[in-house]
């Protein structure tokens, strides 16, 4: 009697702890808790402004494909501008590689009193075949 108490009670804590460890390996994996779907040419695409003290707004964005598969990458950035009602497009910068990654880094003057943020569309190719993902940034004000 003692040896199957034992024994349920030791199934029962190798049940609890692999759920947990799975659990907790799943919920890890993400990072900053986002979502992000599996793209066949786009590993990774990231898109970040910065303003300094002197009005100074840094538009920075990159692309990673997959090395084997990614023939082609481009980048297009657009600083905008938030006037209270919408988004507006204050400048727009591109780049392209035929690489698998690429990144942009531009600078432009800001004005106070505003919004900002930027919205950067990627493009992958594999040949002919391509893919588009669309990243905001982070909003800054100003």
């Amino acid at each position: 009697m003692i040896r199957r108490c034992l024994g349920i009670i030791l199934l029962t804590f190798i049940i609890l702890v692999g759920a947990n460890q799975a659990f907790a390996s799943e919920v890890s994996s993400y990072n900053n808790h986002d979502i992000v779907p599996y793209m066949d040419y786009i590993s990774r695409a990231t898109s970040d402004i910065y303003i300094d003290s002197n009005s100074k707004a840094a538009v920075d964005c990159s692309i990673y494909g997959y090395q084997t598969t990614t023939t082609k990458v481009c980048i297009t950035a657009e600083l905008q501008q938030y006037n209270g009602t919408s988004w507006k497009t204050i400048k727009t910068y591109t780049t392209a590689s035929n690489s698998y990654r690429a990144s942009l880094s531009e600078m432009a003057y800001v004005s106070k009193g505003y919004t900002y943020r930027v919205k950067a569309t990627f493009e992958a190719y594999s040949g002919t075949d391509a893919e588009t993902r669309i990243i905001f940034s982070n909003e800054v004000k100003y």
